[in-house]
């Protein structure tokens, strides 16, 4: 019989196109890393009619019961939440990945997704604006920094390297976590990977590994161990 394909759920990027439409994205590079490794993604979209993209997050109506259950069964249905990266952090996104920590699906949360991960460890954004010798948001670089990885960690078991170089997109960092464990730092001290500890996979990583598949095998091997462990749920959770 042949192995089914896991299903793994995006929140949706809300945006506009060209003609000033609301329409909720999925970054190709996401689509693209779970097709290669055996998965099949799935775009959970936002609930409410809501301008998300100009509305700030402490205007945006509270979820509903009833839309977080909705929320919950999208979640169910899946192997694997990616958290993608973007420009703003959305209540739906942060209610689907609280879920995902709840139940242990397995999560890789990308630049912002790590940055909303910190943000629902300590119920409030802990971001600071990046102030240090290396300039952090240098986009369409294929390598910016140095990452010292931290021994003992789930990241540092998967890439077996001490040291690895990676790209770098983002102006701001989290400033601690608590119950997470940082995996990784960047040479200019920054915060630039958190894991959680006592879960199967609850990873987030301040770099774009999605956009390093093509040139990187520790960006490979990343997705690859994200992805082996999500073939390993069970769907349809209760």
């Amino acid at each position: 019989m042949k192995e089914a394909r896991p299903l793994i759920g995006i929140p949706a990027v809300p945006t506009y196109d060209d003609e000033q439409d609301a329409i909720m994205a999925l970054y190709q590079d996401y689509k693209d890393v779970v097709y290669q490794n055996g998965g099949i993604p799935f775009l959970i979209n936002p609930i409410a009619k809501e301008d998300y993209v100009n509305t700030r997050l402490r205007n945006m109506k509270p979820l509903t019961t009833e839309e977080k259950e909705l929320y919950y069964e999208m979640t169910d249905m899946c192997a694997g939440i990616i958290i993608p990266g973007g420009y703003k952090i959305h209540l739906f996104a942060e209610e689907i990945a609280k879920y995902a920590i709840r139940k242990d699906i397995p999560i890789l949360g990308v630049c912002l997704g790590m940055q909303l991960l910190a943000k629902i460890e300590n119920n409030k954004n802990v971001l600071v604006r990046n102030e240090t010798p290396i300039e952090h948001k240098q986009r369409g670089e294929q390598y910016v920094h140095d990452l010292n990885i931290v021994d003992g960690t789930k990241l540092h078991e998967i890439l077996q390297k001490d040291t690895i170089r990676v790209n770098s997109v983002h102006r701001f960092h989290i400033s601690h976590v608590n119950h997470f464990k940082v995996n990784s730092y960047s040479e200019d001290g920054l915060i630039e990977g958190i894991e959680l500890p006592g879960k199967k996979f609850v990873i987030g990583v301040q770099w774009h590994p999605e956009k390093m598949m093509e040139y990187d095998e520790n960006a490979n091997r990343l997705w690859r161990a994200f992805m082996e462990e999500a073939k390993k749920e069970k769907i349809y959770r209760k």
